[in-house]
């Protein structure tokens, strides 16, 4: 790989991290920074000293490095062969990128006995492919008893392709950016004899519910947490099942590693309170289905890793479960892995849009998982302008549902109290806050509640004899987050929040209102989402509506210009001001 660094923001390309197999051996790494100085090549090598390894979870690991001397105006080169345990599938092949691509080759042989699944996936560019053909020798170990077979050569190559940025409110960018994947179906040897690795969902089911770091987990007796299962009991199904996930989500700690399977096992999680997604999540199962509950696993692709193929399965594609719990009608998708996080939410990890649920005699249904991370935030104000145009008053702020877990989290992050004032502050300095007070922090509570005394500054400004405030203080929307003007992706919100603002401010004496806003009242197509605006006066009394609910968690892309222009004239209203004048 060569890359030249135009710009500053360019500079972190010279950051290298090459993803592994665990037990996979580098053959070589060369790489070398060029710089033009004084008219003349300069080359830094990276040095042996400055590469390092990281381990991401049991199979992977990153190798990593710090390329030396890059600036502005750098070359850098990178080479390296690279040895791996054989796979049923290739890692698949990027031609697209975040920036642009002047050439990009990619060649892969494959002996005449492999037949492999062929896709290239992402958004079409424009692209060449053939095959040539040249041989190989087999040796059998016996003199002259060396066989020749054919090799296919698989050619893909690009120019000029144009860069797929990173976009917010995405799934995975790499599901889009064009690239090639090849998954094994089947090698026939020069005896005849074939090996067959086309699966079915089914057939993998049956694979990991006998399997020792699958099935048998979640059959394990795990007899000294008979007394949890025990308390359990006493309670409803909903109940019992919020009471067994907060019990291991509590007593448990993801160690920052995926994985569908146990990493080293129940015992090992009880032992040292700390594992994998594989075991946190099948012990839940395990704990659930001794507590009677319809529980099944839920196998997936973490979002890290891109959607699901569904038309070539493969067990090589999985690396996370969930469980589900059925309650009458309803299906509660559990993952226990997330501090904090509420029973019946998952955390952005694991919204992956498709799974494989492994039900009754191991028969698999393909399951579309809503996102479940839905809540509520509003504001009650009762502010006073007063004559030095500040604006004080009281704020009552209520989260619900994901908008309490993001709070609480937000909440414990900044250390409680004292640290959260500070992030609050810091994050509005035109607000003081003098008193705060909680309700519903402590526990689970789906409903936080924060109740302050406040003032506000540069707020209403004064240009005799006129008053220009702003509705919406600190609440202002001030940039829409779509900067794109077209995308060819859909739209992916992790969370969906209904907002609310009711606040209500009352004028000094000798101030009269000269002009409000224009209500505005909007709704996107397919009840995606909507948003009411209104200011009205009342005697001495501004009142200020704001509401907005955006209820699709994927909007398609013949959408993305309707959700551009929906976010963008909010922010247009948000900046209209209330002009009032001294009389």
């Amino acid at each position: 790989m060569r890359i030249k660094i135009f710009s500053q923001e360019g500079v972190s390309w010279g950051n290298i991290e090459i993803p592994y197999h665990t037990d996979g051996s580098f053959t070589s790494l060369k790489a070398s920074t060029f710089n033009l100085q004084n008219g003349k090549v300069v080359e830094q090598r990276l040095e042996n000293k400055d590469i390092f390894n990281e381990t991401i979870n049991k199979s992977n690991k990153l190798r990593k490095a710090a390329m030396p001397g890059v600036v502005p105006g750098s070359v850098i080169d990178i080479e390296y062969e690279l040895s791996e345990p054989a796979s049923i599938s290739l890692r698949p092949f990027y031609l697209q990128y975040r920036i642009p691509v002047d050439f990009v080759d990619y060649q892969v042989e494959l002996p005449e006995y492999f037949r492999f699944h062929k896709a290239v996936k992402g958004i079409p560019i424009k692209m060449t492919q053939r095959v040539e053909s040249k041989n190989g020798i087999l040796g059998t170990g016996s003199a002259g008893s060396n066989v020749t077979y054919g090799i296919n050569v698989e050619i893909y190559s690009a120019s000029n392709v144009g860069s797929l940025r990173d976009e917010p409110f995405v799934l995975n960018m790499n599901n889009y950016r064009a690239h090639v994947v090849h998954d094994l179906a089947s090698i026939q040897m020069p005896s005849g004899k074939i090996y067959n690795y086309s699966s079915t969902w089914d057939d993998i089911a049956v694979e990991l519910m006998k399997a020792e770091s699958f099935g048998e987990p979640i059959r394990q007796r795990l007899s000294e947490l008979n007394p949890v299962v025990d308390e359990a009991m006493k309670l409803d199904e909903a109940e019992r099942m919020n009471y067994l996930y907060y019990y291991v989500r509590d007593n448990f700690a993801w160690n920052e590693s995926s994985g569908e399977q146990t990493q080293e096992g129940l015992r090992k999680l009880l032992s040292n309170n700390t594992g994998n997604i594989g075991d946190i999540n099948l012990l839940l199962i395990n704990l659930l289905t001794k507590a009677q509950l319809d529980v099944v696993p839920v196998i997936m692709n973490s979002r890290r890793r891109g959607m699901l193929n569904f038309t070539h399965p493969s067990l090589a594609q999985i690396d996370y479960v969930v469980a589900m719990v059925r309650l009458g009608e309803k299906e509660v998708f559990l993952d226990a892995t997330e501090k904090g996080l509420i029973a019946g939410f998952l955390p952005p990890r694991a919204l992956n849009m498709d799974g494989i649920v492994i039900g009754k005699n191991n028969k698999t249904v393909r399951i579309q998982i809503p996102n479940p991370n839905t809540g509520s935030y509003s504001v009650q104000a009762i502010l006073n302008l007063n004559p030095d145009m500040t604006i004080a008053g009281k704020v009552r702020q209520i989260h619900e549902n994901f908008s309490a877990v993001s709070f609480r989290s937000r909440y414990i992050t900044a250390e409680r109290k004292e640290g959260y004032l500070k992030w609050l502050m810091d994050k509005y300095p035109d607000m003081e806050v003098s008193h705060i007070e909680f309700s519903g922090l402590e526990g689970n509570e789906p409903k936080i509640v924060e109740t302050m005394d406040v003032a506000f500054d540069n707020m209403a400004n004064s240009a005799e004899p006129y008053i220009y405030l702003n509705p919406m203080l600190i609440w202002q929307e001030t940039e829409n987050p779509l900067k794109s003007e077209k995308r060819e992706f859909p739209v992916f919100f992790d969370s969906r929040t209904a907002r609310k603002l009711t606040i209500t401010i009352t004028l000094p004496e000798g101030v009269e209102v000269e002009s409000l806003p224009k209500p505005q009242r909007l709704s996107m197509p397919d009840n995606m989402g909507s948003f009411v605006y209104n200011v009205a006066a009342t005697g001495n009394k501004l009142n200020i509506q704001f509401q907005s609910n955006l209820s699709a968690e994927l909007i398609p892309p013949q959408h993305y210009d309707t959700l551009r222009n929906f976010l963008t004239l909010i922010v247009d209203k948000h900046a209209e001001r209330i002009v009032l004048k001294k009389i």
